[in-house]
């Protein structure tokens, strides 16, 4: 039997916030900061005040955009093989995303991050199993600023066959990154190997390039992740409920959008709780309300039978800690027994601003218990060997019985790859004295296969000339 699914709010609760949102959005509606969106948006029937900027959605527009997205949707891999279901029983985990720093272990110190540090992340990555999808760590501080994804993208792209986890509010780069893709695979509207994430502005706003971003995706077929980031306290009601009910509406505005522009369209419901913190003056990521909330996104995306995202493992903490470990655990096993499909965020820690090639290794192993633990435990009579208990009676043992030497390698216990689980003495000899510094260890083993790109030459020059063209618009601009 496998563990039954978290749960938090009742069927009489989704069914508040799910009246509440589409009060929200048919009566207050979402800003849309776009002249080309509105337009379209009115001649598909919106009621659009072009003054204001307000879009209102009628809630027999929502069930009916609700209806038309896929309940799951199958991801390829960079190579054009067939990856992964997204939308399936089993959670996804992938590393990222988008932080700046990179904490060194050797030095203690936080540091700018760099396109090198993108290709040794996403090398070590490519080589966990834990790890299914692949986000882009850091934006490059070592790049032009407003080509600092693309050159992200490129690395990733290079050092990983995994399906690519991006975002970015900007309908250029967007249309970079799919243009990208497209030179290593024309087909990838129809064998898709990224998603892009793509946020609207709290309270119920959407920025120019964002909205014109999320039409660029669902017109070259790109699946989608809608990820509002409401702050309770900030930009939604300091309530549970009240930041629950903004999401959810800010959520479902992108996800009908992204309807009418392309029927059908691969949409996730995606998520990353915050709340602020009024004594540190800080939004924070790592608490128990946001794990709540983990639980209850994932709930309305089962709802409406929409594929559901969050951001695990999360910490608010900016070192290797105890801190750091106790709510990354927390954040990824609320995230995947809540029923998540695609939780983002290993080896990235501190609100989102700091990674560690560290950190991604210590994320594989709770990601490992994790999914080891959701696959529970199988009672049938040939599991039970009552024979061989039986056989060995009292006072024996079952080193060299068939249960022993049958299931040793099968997968019924989880195999640690970093966890100390030696005795004293042999740690103190071996100087494995700490699990981080066990995962620094294993580093170099990673880095050996750095050399070992994915993308050809001629793919290469490619993608080179698109962010150089890239590069040239902005400078004329």
């Amino acid at each position: 039997m496998k563990l039954n699914q978290m749960e938090v709010l009742s069927q009489e609760e989704i069914h508040l916030i799910h009246k509440a949102t589409l009060e929200t959005l048919e009566q207050e509606g979402v800003v849309v900061l776009s002249d080309f969106i509105r337009n379209f948006l009115a001649e598909k029937g919106l009621p659009v005040d072009h003054n204001s900027g307000i879009v209102r959605i009628p809630s027999s527009v929502v069930t009916a955009c609700l209806q038309q997205v896929p309940s799951s949707f199958l991801l390829y891999s960079v190579d054009n093989h067939p990856w992964k279901r997204i939308g399936q029983e089993e959670p996804l985990f992938a590393c990222g995303h988008n932080a700046v720093f990179l904490l060194d272990y050797q030095t203690g110190i936080r540091r700018d991050s760099t396109v090198e540090d993108v290709e040794k992340f996403v090398c070590i990555a490519d080589q966990l199993d834990e790890i299914d999808l692949i986000g882009i760590p850091v934006m490059p501080q070592d790049t032009p600023a407003e080509s600092t994804l693309l050159y992200a993208v490129k690395a990733a792209l290079n050092n990983s066959t995994k399906p690519l986890f991006y975002s970015s509010e900007s309908a250029s780069i967007n249309k970079a990154i799919i243009q990208m893709a497209k030179a290593i695979n024309r087909e990838v509207s129809s064998r898709p190997f990224l998603i892009s994430q793509l946020s609207p502005t709290s309270p119920l706003f959407w920025e120019k390039g964002t909205i014109e971003a999320l039409y660029e995706v669902c017109s070259n077929g790109i699946p989608l992740a809608i990820l509002p980031e409401p702050i309770a306290g900030a930009s939604a009601p300091y309530t549970l409920a009240g930041l629950l009910t903004m999401h959810n509406a800010e959520c479902l505005s992108g996800i009908v959008f992204s309807q009418l522009i392309r029927e059908k369209t691969p949409v996730m419901y995606a998520s990353s709780w915050t709340v602020y913190d009024m004594r540190s003056n800080m939004a924070v990521i790592g608490t128990p309300e946001t794990h709540i909330l983990r639980i209850a996104g994932a709930q309305m995306a089962a709802f409406y039978h929409i594929p559901s995202h969050t951001t695990a493992p999360n910490s608010d903490s900016h070192f290797h800690d105890e801190q750091n470990a106790w709510e990354r655990t927390l954040s990824a096993f609320v995230s995947a027994l809540a029923g998540n499909h695609l939780i983002v965020n290993a080896g990235m820690f501190a609100t989102g601003l700091t990674i560690s090639l560290e950190q991604l290794i210590l994320d594989a192993e709770i990601i490992g218990q994790i999914k080891r633990i959701l696959r529970g435990m199988e009672v049938t009579q040939n599991m039970i060997f009552l024979d061989e208990i039986r056989r060995v009676g009292q006072r024996g043992n079952y080193l060299t019985e068939e249960s022993t030497l049958t299931h040793l390698r099968s997968g019924q216990f989880w195999k640690s790859s970093v966890s100390l689980l030696d005795h004293y003495q042999n740690c103190l000899n071996s100087g494995k004295t700490d699990v981080t510094l066990s995962a620094h260890h294993k580093i170099n083993s990673y880095l050996k296969r750095i050399t070992e790109k994915k993308l050809s030459n001629t793919i290469l020059d490619q993608i080179d000339q698109i962010i150089n063209s890239f590069e040239e618009r902005r400078d004329k601009e």
